[in-house]
């Protein structure tokens, strides 16, 4: 206890921890499987993290999120920590030497997605590591209950048979009672202490408004609280692009954020929002992961997701400085029929899928029999443009893929340019005095990266660009030339997505789509999509309503606008009833009656509709009035 404190301190500033977060730390600490579900801005990472420091060895962290591991590397690295991602994108030279690190020491933290720990290289290293601690990120992805499976994560249990006195840490911020059986079950945990804070978030007020005009609603509510920080979610890039434009056109200080953005495009509108030059963020689900500012004071959403584990998160990302704030949804009758629309295209016919899978082979050259491990960059528009293929079918044909065992697939993420020296101090000074050209390159390189002799370096061509005063195609086409002789190995920048092949190309006919796999994914994906639904057209509890389905208990909040409306119709319904009737001596249309009373309009219509029911009232054209 006082040990995990004392790192705590040390390297992160804090003097004490969140609730539960010490009890999982010291768990870890003393060798014991934990599995520990936090809500978004619990502080997942410090839970693994303080015991990876503690305890003797290289910890381990399994990942999914590319862009998550590269983040929290930079920040353990700015601590002082050494640490290294294994991902997508790096070439062989790259991984044998990050393994190597790890295997003799180099190393307090390795993340590895899913996918690599299954290569043949990373289990013969992991074999020879010191491994201290095995931490499972987003360990609901090993459940098909869950609503992000990853076929890979079933084979994380085979690390324990390498190292079976190794315990794992395994983290999670939503996971029904299904899903936390399996992680326990296919992590093969032993006697796992399982900490579950609860949901509540009790300065949260949680909003769903049916309504007419989203967008008014969002301008409206954006121009009240002008002053406060806030994120407005969508769905999709184009939607994020057209809410940005309607707030820049009523002078709103707004960032967009998603997938398709360059790496320095994303890190200038984070910048810029986390130091408060943009008050708004617009931004697809690709904003969030590793992302903590306490002050955001609203989170909106203009498009609802297919289910509530990824609202949950997304909402939770308001008020994690403990003050008041707010998760609204504003919604449509329109957006019921598009959040089914999107469940039925995330699941594209069968035939669909294996011609997307040719396309892509045929599109990389792959003949059949080959392509076993091996890693592409490639544009998808250009794919999709060549085989004429539906842009929507052929991204969810390549995530069946990957539930099916057949590929990973990884989105545009930007990968810097990495670079090693790979020859010794002497031969270098030898090829710099026959190759003047490139020397003031490799001076650069060879003295503002200490260790490239002996590890992959990020380089910054913009900066090596200004230092050296020429251009950075100048800088990439010296690059090349200094890769052709063997000076240095390189692994190239890209943002394009990658496809790993995890088996040799088949033949079509070979192919094969777990049908019951698809169906029983589909089937699960529709119970979400419709606990989604409900919790936008209920008139429970919000709060109820979202923790019961993680299934934890929960008491009425009495802050959500469900909670505010009830309270209002049960203690102020006669009196609205008696208002409404006077007013209604005299013809009056719909608005007119919402001026003269102040309350929420949805207790007016539903007031409306009982008069008329109850035969007191009448409406014509628009208009009210009493039933002569």
């Amino acid at each position: 206890m006082e040990k995990s404190r004392d790192i705590l301190k040390k390297i992160w500033g804090f003097d004490t921890f969140r609730p539960n977060q010490e009890k999982i730390v010291d768990n870890a600490i003393y060798g014991h499987d934990t599995l520990a579900l936090l809500p978004t801005g619990g502080g997942k990472s410090i839970c693994f993290q303080v015991p990876g420091i503690a305890r003797e060895g290289i910890t381990i962290v399994i990942s999914p999120l590319i862009a998550l591991m590269q983040d929290q590397v930079k920040n353990l690295h700015a601590k002082g920590i050494r640490a290294k991602e294994l991902i997508s994108g790096m070439n062989y030279r790259e991984i044998d030497i990050t393994l190597d690190n790890a295997k003799f020491g180099g190393l307090d933290f390795l993340y590895v997605s899913p996918e690599r720990i299954q290569s043949k290289l990373f289990i013969e290293r992991f074999k020879l590591m010191n491994v201290g601690l095995i931490v499972v990120d987003e360990a609901h992805c090993i459940s098909e209950w869950g609503h992000d499976f990853r076929p890979p994560y079933l084979e994380i249990s085979k690390l324990r048979e390498i190292h079976p006195k190794v315990p794992i840490i395994a983290l999670t911020a939503t996971a029904t009672k299904e899903v936390q059986a399996d992680i326990c079950k296919y992590l093969n945990l032993r006697n796992p202490q399982i900490f579950e804070s609860s949901f509540l978030r009790n300065n949260l007020s949680y909003q769903a408004y049916n309504t007419e005009n989203k967008v008014k609603d969002i301008l409206n509510y954006c121009k009240n609280h002008i002053q406060e920080t806030g994120i407005i979610y969508c769905q999709t890039r184009k939607s994020v692009k057209e809410v940005a434009k309607l707030l820049h056109s009523h002078n709103f200080p707004v960032g967009i954020y998603h997938g398709g953005m360059l790496r320095e495009d994303r890190k200038l509108m984070l910048d810029s929002w986390m130091d408060g030059e943009l008050k708004i963020m617009v931004a697809t689900n690709a904003f969030g992961m590793g992302i903590d500012k306490p002050d955001v004071r609203y989170v909106l959403h203009y498009e609802f997701p297919n289910n509530l584990e990824a609202y949950f998160q997304e909402a939770g990302r308001a008020g994690r400085d403990e003050k008041e704030a707010n998760a609204i949804v504003y919604w449509e009758n329109k957006d019921i029929e598009s959040l089914r629309y999107r469940i039925d295209m995330q699941f594209p016919p069968i035939a669909t899928i294996k011609h997307t899978y040719r396309a892509l082979c045929n599109f990389l050259k792959i003949a059949i029999g080959s392509g076993n491990n091996e890693t592409y960059h490639f544009n998808i528009n250009d794919l999709t443009s060549k085989f004429q293929l539906n842009s929507i079918e052929t991204y969810q044909s390549f995530k069946i893929l990957e539930i099916n065992g057949d590929i990973v697939f990884s989105e545009g993420v930007f990968h810097p340019t990495k670079i090693r020296i790979a020859i010794g101090n002497k031969e270098l000074y030898s090829f710099q005095i026959k190759h003047e050209s490139l020397s003031p390159l490799i001076t650069v390189l060879s003295r503002s990266y200490p260790g490239i002799f002996n590890d992959f370096y990020e380089i910054n061509e913009n900066e090596i660009s200004k230092r050296l005063k020429i251009n950075t195609l100048n800088i990439t086409k010296q690059l090349e030339q200094l890769e052709k002789y063997g000076i240095i190995d390189v692994s190239w920048k890209s943002s394009l997505p990658t496809v790993t092949f995890l088996h040799e190309r088949l033949p079509d006919d070979y192919l094969k789509i777990s049908a019951e796999t698809y169906f029983f994914r589909k089937e699960k994906a529709n119970k979400r999509l419709n606990a989604a639904i409900n919790y936008l057209e209920t008139n429970q509890c919000r709060v109820s309503t979202l923790v019961e389905y993680f299934n934890q208990p929960s008491l009425k909040c009495g802050k959500c606008d469900t909670c505010i409306e009830n309270e209002l119709m049960g203690n102020s319904e006669i009196d609205y009833k008696k208002q409404i009737l006077a007013i209604l001596e005299t013809p009056t249309d719909f608005d007119e009656i919402l001026q003269k009373i102040n309350t929420n309009k949805k207790i007016i219509i539903e007031i409306l509709q009982e008069l008329i029911l109850q035969e007191l009232i009448i409406e014509e054209d628009g208009v009210f009035s009493q039933k002569k």
